[in-house]
């Protein structure tokens, strides 16, 4: 038997959980149940399970972020933000985005804009059912999805689960909205032309993220250290070291360092702070708290954004060149620490 078929016959689910998901390094994005052409991979509490016989297709193993971490051992540049082409500094001139978003509105903007003027006619999102803390992945058809996704999230969710909703619902332009994990693990499975998603997902907006939680663990620590109900909540943020939570009786707080415990295990290796394999990565870090930043790392993203420019929905300047190192002063500084931070994944030692 030739070395190729050995090799493809031992790339499946039992490589993956023996050298990603057992060890704890899984981050959860669902890229794995998405790609598996025999629908044998399911995500089930946060944790990918073989729910079928798996046909050694190497698809799951191809797409995961953490196994190409351990293989390629790729050297670090703790300051670097990744690829940006311009810079941006904002918020969305829509009044009821901006009274309803996270802080800028800018995502939702672009997501509503393109939607309308028929750039997209779907998007990948993460929505909410019961509360803030249990994020629900949705592929958004019209604008009230769109609307409904809007606000942070920071638990898990695996919202690469629904790449194959796109193809089942017949959409051709689609823009996905993700952490670092996400856009790295859709940027494996474009690269290796998985479920068409070369050519069905336009735009990859990306989010800046230093963690996410485990939705139980951290609705148990708001609930006995704040006394909150995770259901009552209608904002959660994150800044100067502390969670804020909004709620009917008004804003509570807590220091992260106090949730560590409901950290993620697989977020503990991550070294990507600023969703670096995005078109477009926004943020709300060196701005107030009603704006965002906003880094456009490619041509697609260009696209997308300067035609929400064009469409005069969006109150932004932009940021020479010169200034640069003063407007990313404070998500570099959050970005060497997140990579400094990181704890190391050991090399694929045991052979495909």
């Amino acid at each position: 038997m030739s070395n190729t078929a050995t090799k493809k016959r031992r790339s499946n689910f039992a490589l993956l959980n023996r050298e990603v998901i057992k060890p704890g390094y899984c981050t959860s994005c669902g890229g794995c149940e998405a790609v598996c052409p025999v629908f044998v991979i399911s995500i089930d509490q946060l944790v990918p399970k073989l729910i079928g016989g798996c046909i050694s297709c190497g698809a799951c193993v191809d797409v995961c972020l953490r196994y190409k971490q351990r293989v390629e051992q790729a050297a670090v540049e703790e300051e670097s933000l990744g690829e940006i082409i311009e810079l941006y500094k904002g918020r969305s001139k829509l009044e009821d985005i901006k009274d309803n978003s996270q802080n800028g509105g800018v995502v939702t903007t672009l997501l509503l804009t393109a939607m309308r003027k028929e750039k997209i006619d779907g998007a990948l999102v993460t929505t909410h059912i019961s509360d803030l803390l249990g994020p629900v992945p949705m592929l958004a058809l019209n604008e009230l999805d769109i609307r409904k996704a809007s606000k942070s999230k920071y638990t898990l969710n695996p919202v690469l689960i629904k790449l194959p909703a796109i193809k089942l619902s017949h959409k051709e332009k689609v823009a996905c909205v993700g952490l670092p994990c996400h856009t790295e693990t859709l940027s494996n499975a474009i690269e290796m032309k998985n479920l068409g998603a070369d050519f069905r997902v336009d735009y990859k907006i990306g989010l800046f993220c230093m963690s996410s939680y485990n939705p139980s663990t951290f609705r148990n620590i708001i609930s006995q250290n704040l006394g909150l109900d995770a259901e009552s909540l209608y904002k959660t943020d994150c800044a100067r070291g502390k969670f804020f939570f909004v709620g009917p009786d008004g804003t509570t707080d807590i220091k992260i360092k106090e949730c560590s415990e409901a950290k993620a295990e697989g977020c503990k290796y991550c070294l990507d702070f600023s969703a670096e394999f995005a078109d477009i990565s926004v943020g709300n870090v060196g701005v107030g708290d009603d704006s965002n930043i906003i880094l456009i790392r490619t041509e697609a993203g260009k696209a997308l954004f300067d035609f929400a420019l064009k469409e005069n929905v969006l109150d932004v300047e932009k940021v020479e060149k010169d200034k640069w190192e003063e407007s990313l002063a404070a998500a570099k500084k959050l970005s060497t620490i997140k990579k400094k931070g990181a704890k190391s994944l050991p090399p694929i030692e045991s052979p495909k």
